[in-house]
């Protein structure tokens, strides 16, 4: 109930007090133990606890290991825990890591899957956890940038969905609807816009089958994406359309002050930056700034994108002290998530050395850049485009700052010689001919 009403407090505090009765009535290696450490481990991660919410899925894990000893019963609940711990890696951009528990996951799935077939018991669920798993490792690599990878996966899904049978039969959103706007996601970052909008239409198509209703929060999502293609294009008013009927949506059905609609707003605040609307743009950013603060609290990963919309345009309109405390909040969120030697840290130190050269703070800005180029070379290598950039705007300032010293040198010894000229009562010699 406290999870539908969006209340996190009340629901964190009710799984603990469930999680101790469990504990004194069952014994702490019960699976009901084990089912609310992961409930809790979930809640924890959504406001971006990583290390508690770990504990409590490793927690999950080791009791579903203990109780697998006794037969496979358990085999599925340690492969829940596995892909939860990579849901915090994935979060936390350990993408390798989050990987790793992604397909330990998947290879239980599978077995699972296999058994399930040749008992004829719940083969449609052990379906559904197959493609589930093989959705979720096709998005890690395409954040990696592996598109051809997750194309791969999404595929394999897709075509695991059609072999079973259960193209229609899936509900939820691991549905085929979802798959197929997952292909659609890669053909978008293709570049392929007219091939993704087809398959985002379709799975809008398959999507109101699966669910009966256009009222649904994964109708919203496709509205969202298809928004994002006319968006792409230029198409301002086709977009507008789709991302106000997708707010819509999910204020209707998540409440208005769920995360979805957070996102949805960002996108239109992206369309009043874009024509220069940018007290517009500010209203839908800052709306959506204290929903995702609401939900997530202050130190979220999903915080730092919104302020740093705001940052932006506080730079643009030349309100500089604004941005730049803009950008030290994004800074701090960036260490509270990443750590001190990620590239989104060297990012956040970018954007403040941006700001303070358009002030004119060249040795501020210079020592930014420098802090950017330690963690870039650390964690991306010299010769990545990153490293190269920022040395370049390294260069350049401190060519602006010799230039700029020339001159006030210049300047100073030309006062002095002036000082000189007029004690001595010497006139400059005239040009010579």
């Amino acid at each position: 109930l406290y999870y539908k009403l969006n209340n996190v407090e009340d629901e964190l505090r009710m799984y603990r007090e469930a999680k101790a009765v469990y504990v004194e009535a069952l014994g702490d290696k019960h699976p009901y133990v084990a089912g609310t450490r992961k409930n809790i481990g979930m809640v924890l991660a959504e406001r971006g606890e990583y290390d508690a919410a770990m504990s409590e899925f490793k927690k999950a894990r080791n009791i579903y290991m203990s109780l697998n000893d006794k037969g496979s019963l358990g085999s599925r609940d340690i492969a829940s825990a596995l892909s939860c711990i990579g849901n915090v890696q994935n979060r936390r951009g350990n993408l390798d890591d989050a990987l790793k528990y992604y397909r330990d996951a998947l290879g239980i799935y599978r077995r699972v899957m296999i058994q399930s077939e040749q008992s004829g018991q719940e083969a449609q669920a052990a379906t559904q956890d197959v493609t589930s798993t093989l959705k979720i490792i096709g998005m890690v690599h395409a954040k990696q940038g592996e598109l051809d990878q997750a194309m791969e996966c999404f595929q394999e899904a897709m075509d695991l969905l059609r072999s079973r049978g259960s193209m229609m039969d899936v509900k939820g959103p691991i549905g085929s609807g979802s798959i197929l706007a997952r292909i659609a996601g890669i053909l978008y970052k293709k570049g392929q816009y007219d091939e993704a909008m087809c398959h985002y239409e379709e799975a809008y198509d398959v999507t109101r089958q699966e669910l009966g209703t256009a009222d649904h929060p994964d109708i919203a999502g496709l509205l969202h994406y298809i928004g994002g293609i006319h968006h792409k294009r230029g198409n301002f008013t086709e977009a507008m359309s789709c991302y106000k009927d997708a707010v819509r949506i999910y204020k209707d059905t998540l409440g208005s002050e769920n995360p979805a609609v957070a996102t949805t707003l960002v996108c239109i605040g992206n369309i009043h930056f874009r024509k220069k609307s940018l007290e517009k743009a500010m209203c839908f950013y800052e709306e959506a700034l204290r929903i995702h603060r609401i939900a997530y609290g202050p130190y979220h990963p999903d915080v730092a994108p919104t302020l740093k919309s705001i940052g932006m345009i506080h730079t643009k309109l030349g309100e500089y002290d604004e941005a730049l405390d803009v950008f030290r909040d994004v800074l701090q969120i960036k260490c509270a998530v990443h750590g001190t030697n990620h590239p989104e840290v060297a990012n956040a130190y970018k954007s403040l050395g941006n700001v303070q050269f358009k002030k004119g703070e060249l040795g501020d800005a210079e020592r930014q850049y420098r802090y950017a180029l330690s963690i870039y070379k650390n964690s991306l290598g010299e010769g990545h485009a990153n490293t190269v950039n920022i040395k370049k705007s390294i260069h350049f300032i401190r060519e602006s700052m010799r230039q700029k010293g020339e001159v006030l040198r210049s300047k100073g010894r030309h006062k002095i010689s002036l000082s000189r000229s007029r004690s001595a009562q010497v006139l400059p010699m005239p040009p010579q001919s």
